[in-house]
């Protein structure tokens, strides 16, 4: 699976377990799943709690620089491997860092994404967010 990770500021965990329980289907205690009802979801979401454990120092102040603050919490959205999801990427990545403040990290960057960003097409080292086959092929 590809993930992508959105770390919030300002927020708690229980108002984002709120927002999830409305935007997608329970999957048992904290997961979540997309699209809503669907026999066969494409995003896997829950609480991401292992950040400080497994991040980079350098990736930890890149964060912290540009929220200001570590975040509150972190939601990881992992993506089936048997569809593409790009479209619901960026349509979760749209609502979750437009009702809360925060950044997204995929798997392919270590840059924070902000929905701004996001939603231009901007690119860092010429990939646009969540570029998963652009990385695979400058890769091979």
């Amino acid at each position: 699976m590809r993930s992508v990770f959105f770390h919030l500021i300002g927020v708690t965990r229980q108002e984002i377990a709120e927002r999830l329980s409305a935007l997608a289907t329970p999957n048992g205690w904290e997961n979540w799943y997309l699209p809503h009802g669907s026999s066969s979801p494409v995003l896997y979401l829950g609480f991401y709690d292992d950040l400080l454990a497994e991040a980079e120092p350098a990736d930890m102040e890149s964060l912290r620089a540009l929220l200001g603050m570590m975040p509150a919490v972190t939601v990881m959205a992992s993506v089936s491997g048997r569809v593409p999801g790009d479209a619901e990427v960026r349509e979760f990545a749209a609502v979750m860092l437009t009702e809360f403040r925060g950044v997204a990290w995929d798997d392919y960057t270590s840059h924070c994404w902000t929905l701004a960003e996001i939603q231009s097409g901007a690119k860092v080292s010429g990939h646009t967010f969540f570029n998963y086959d652009g990385w695979h092929r400058s890769r091979t």
